[in-house]
């Protein structure tokens, strides 16, 4: 069971969150009306527990909207007005029971309980599938004699199935739910949480598949009665006895979404668990940002002591790091400017001191208004490949035409001007995918072709020249860059290397051209279901919004805040791709990249800083230690995203470099 609470009081948001999981419940939380509503056309739950009184969209209101919208899901309201006027509206605006503070935690548990068996008709006293029963008042469960010890994720798994009998649960919906937001899972753990509820089944005495795995689509309870035509009438029956329970259950209140509410798109339900997930810790936010105050009022009084100093330093640091992740990119620009005015070592001016407090102010704004609705996230799709030909009009030519033979568009670039407006339409088609991504329409179908070919002259090729190329490749979305030469100098290559991200061949022929842009386009296997990120940062606020970020996309994001542990995890988890922050109490992130490229195993593993540090020592060093990139973490999310991707992209062209550099394939001279 799946409940929602909306309470913007934190004191009972903990008492009632506490007794829902001990009761197996899984809950979600909002501190206002708005951004319970948000919840709501999210996912899907069984009960709302609704407090009247709610910034934004009152209960009252919320309750009717939710009615309007033809939601049936039982409402227990509370409130601490002790109102027969407030009961009668809050009861003829659909809520279903109403309770007034202070009150029992064992009497809300008690009314919730019972709107949850009002709202699953028939009532059931006991739940039986062949030998197998489950008692929803005790929640004990037994295999023939033996007595089960579940875990509670375990019992909710199989309450689950035992309620909804003959219905396959795919991870996704199994997910939805049985997890809160802001534990935001990846589909694995359901696999996981499968086998252990198996394998006690199983040491119970009950068949190894009593939970059927149906291929390609997710799980049920296997049918008792596999015998031929026996076997499909009991189904048949089993399922129309389903079917009506389902229906009566959507009647009845359940979490059965309105045909006029379509489920949001998974970019959508990001930005809904990152807003979600931002009222949890906003309130530890604004202590950040007091403590800053606090530091400039002694600052200006001149008493600012130096322990004052390190904490406000400290609060603004994370702030610019962790506002950033929440997609609130003004709110960090603006904590890195509060940060840079109190390192200045001289006493400020008044006019500096002005400027802080202004920022401040506008600080605290944005804290207020918290994330906002931004571009859609998703990962990179198949650029064009960019092909440099150094000064070789003829295997341009070559490679023109055995790039049509094989059916790929190209397009030459005999001037820059025509690069530029190339890379506009780049631009603009990958910005209308953005948008359609919201809407889960198909992706535009634009004209960029699959191969770029431009002729320039390396040795030609100023500084100011190559930085003017180099800015217009490495737009968002940088593109795939091949650069062929027959000048295989030490300077050639230099310059080759200035433009960014490129692959420098030697004397290629066409054929080879082609193998390199093959691999250069290409992407990871299409299911990123077995992605797998370890992260080291020791700012739980960090953690659990790449978290939301991430999951949407399949990637189970293991996390860690101790750094002493690091070894152990590593070894357990064997990532395909470790973030790692610059500064941690015990061991620091250069520290521990070091350790990891010493280590053979370990030495291709791609590494990403995810710092609030910018500044150019700590980069450099970061990259000497080993790292393959370094992000700032107020970085806007969806380039956030493409960065992530394309070093988890590193061991799928691993791979294709090896099968591209065998003796038995076209080998490239380098």
């Amino acid at each position: 069971m799946r409940i929602l609470l909306v309470e913007d009081d934190d004191t009972v948001v903990k008492v009632l969150e506490k007794g829902f999981i001990d009761e197996h419940y899984a809950v979600d939380t909002a501190k206002d009306g708005q951004a319970g509503w948000q919840l709501v056309n999210t996912f899907d739950y069984d009960l709302i527990v609704l407090d009247v009184l709610l910034p934004k969209l009152d209960g009252i209101q919320f309750c009717q909207r939710l009615r309007d919208s033809s939601y049936q899901m039982p409402v227990l309201m509370v409130t601490a007005l002790d109102s027969s006027n407030r009961k009668i509206a809050g009861l003829e605006a659909g809520a279903d029971d109403y309770i007034t503070k202070p009150f029992e935690l064992d009497e809300i548990l008690a009314r919730v309980r019972v709107l949850l068996r009002r709202a699953q008709a028939p009532i059931i006293a006991n739940l039986t599938w062949g030998d197998l029963q489950l008692n929803p008042s005790t929640r004990d469960v037994t295999y023939g004699e033996k007595i089960l010890n579940l875990t509670p994720k375990e019992y909710r798994l199989l309450e689950l199935f035992m309620r909804q009998q003959s219905q396959v649960f795919t991870r996704s919906v199994i997910l939805d739910r049985l997890w809160s937001c802001e534990e935001a899972p990846g589909e694995d753990t359901v696999t996981a949480h499968i086998k252990g509820l198996r394998r006690k089944l199983t040491e119970a005495g009950a068949p190894t598949d009593l939970i059927q795995t149906v291929y390609g689509v997710g799980y049920r309870l296997k049918p008792l009665d596999t015998d031929g035509a026996s076997d499909e009438a009991s189904r048949t029956t089993q399922s129309s006895k389903n079917g009506k329970r389902a229906s009566n259950h959507q009647m009845n209140g359940g979490s059965a979404r309105p045909t006029n509410q379509p489920r949001q798109t998974r970019q959508q339900q990001t930005q809904t668990a990152l807003r979600s997930l931002w009222y949890r810790v906003s309130a530890q936010h604004h202590d950040r940002l007091a403590i800053v105050k606090r530091a400039v009022e002694a600052l200006a009084s001149e008493t600012l002591s130096p322990d004052l100093y390190q904490q406000a330093y400290q609060a603004i640091h994370s702030l610019k790091g962790a506002l950033g992740i929440f997609g609130l990119t003004h709110g960090s620009e603006l904590a890195r400017a509060i940060e840079d005015l109190l390192m200045e070592q001289s006493p400020l001016s008044p006019q500096q001191q002005s400027q802080l407090w202004e920022l401040i102010e506008a600080l605290e704004q944005a804290l207020v208004q918290g994330p906002q609705s931004s571009k859609a996230l998703l990962p990179p799709s198949t650029l064009p490949l960019l092909v440099l030909i150094d000064d070789d009009p003829e295997l341009s030519r070559q490679l023109t035409q055995a790039a049509k033979a094989q059916s790929l568009t190209v397009q030459v670039f005999k001037h820059h001007e025509h690069l530029q407006r190339f890379r506009e339409d780049v631009t603009a088609t990958y910005r209308d995918r953005l948008k359609t991504a919201a809407m889960e329409s198909p992706a535009p179908q634009g004209k960029l072709p699959d191969l770029g070919i431009v002729n320039y002259s390396l040795e030609n090729a100023d500084e100011t020249a190559l930085s003017d190329l180099s800015a217009l490749i490495n737009q968002i979305p940088p593109l795939p860059v091949l650069v062929c030469s027959a000048d295989d100098s030490l300077v050639n290559r230099i310059k080759a290397a200035r433009l960014g991200q490129s692959t420098f061949l030697h004397q290629p022929d066409v054929a080879q051209i082609l193998s390199w842009g093959t691999l250069l386009r290409s992407q990871p296997p299409s299911s990123t279901t077995s992605f797998n990120i370890l992260m080291v940062d020791d700012d739980p606020h960090t953690l659990s919004a790449l978290h939301a970020l991430l999951n949407p996309w399949g990637i189970k994001l293991n996390t860690l805040e101790d750094s002493s542990s690091f070894w152990q995890i590593l070894q357990e988890t064997s990532p395909d791709l470790l973030i790692l922050d610059i500064e941690m109490p015990e061991f620091n992130g250069i520290d521990l990249c070091r350790v990891v490229r010493q280590t053979p195993q370990w030495q291709h593993l791609p590494i990403v800083f995810l710092t609030a540090y910018t500044d150019t020592s700590r980069k450099h060093a970061a990259m000497l230690a080993g790292a393959n990139d370094f992000i700032d973490k107020s970085l806007a999310n969806s380039d956030l995203l493409t960065r992530l991707f394309y070093q988890l992209k590193r061991p799928h062209w691993q791979q294709t470099i090896a099968t591209i550099l065998d003796p038995q394939h076209l080998t490239p001279h380098s």
